[in-house]
């Protein structure tokens, strides 16, 4: 009798055990999972309010730039940039079902062109993300808008070519279209959407934007 309590206590020790250690192997794949998507969430959203600034946060920055540029008569240019929804919403969803992480797709895209736009832009050149807008502002000091268009151009074929996704942009220089970051930046923003309803993408951008990977600044 005592042996067989004795077998039964060891018996209902080791199963307590693997119990314990099961539940633990569990408890650490649910937080493993979330520190990795929390990382993943922050490396990628983040990097829209860390290594990108925001622009509401940004625009005394953007001022002095103005004022620098109407002190000495030089050309300032602001050029707006936002993404094809119905390209993102397509590439969220084959994301998706890759991934059966919505949060991840979400910014996945955005992490990829917030870097492309970084990386390719001239060293003056200040890029911003206004959150509200769901658009990135870019300044362009002692740049034309002919030459920022061309620059936006190369960087939009850039992005097409990587990620076959299409950005809808516009530009505004000073003094000629406004005297002040937020009225260039209303009057880029204008153009954006007038030339995405007179062009819109075709289905395909990157069938058009071969050989457009460069390593040089593309806005020059």
């Amino acid at each position: 009798m005592g042996e067989e309590l004795m077998n039964f206590a060891l018996e209902s020790w080791i199963i307590g055990l693997i119990t314990i250690g099961a539940g633990f192997f569990v408890l650490g794949l649910i937080l493993r999972r979330r520190k990795v998507n929390y990382a993943v969430t922050r490396g990628l959203y983040g990097s829209w309010h860390t290594a990108i600034p925001r622009y509401r946060r940004s625009v005394h920055r953007m001022t002095g730039e103005l004022e620098r540029a109407r002190r000495y008569g030089n050309t300032l240019t602001i050029a707006v940039l936002s993404v094809d929804q119905e390209q993102l919403k397509q590439k969220k969803r084959n994301l998706i079902a890759a991934t059966e992480n919505t949060e991840v797709a979400s910014y996945f895209f955005f992490s990829l062109i917030s870097a492309l736009l970084r990386d390719n832009l001239r060293a003056c050149d200040f890029l911003t993300y206004d959150v509200s807008k769901d658009h990135y502002v870019i300044l362009m000091p002692e740049t034309s808008a002919t030459l920022a268009e061309q620059g936006i151009v190369r960087l939009n074929e850039l992005i097409a070519n990587r990620i076959k996704i299409t950005l809808r942009s516009g530009v505004a220089e000073f003094p000629a279209d406004g005297l002040t970051i937020e009225d260039l930046v209303s009057h880029a923003h204008t153009r954006s959407h007038r030339k995405a309803t007179d062009n819109p993408p075709p289905k395909d951008a990157a069938r058009s934007s071969q050989g457009a990977q460069r390593k040089e600044s593309l806005a020059k």
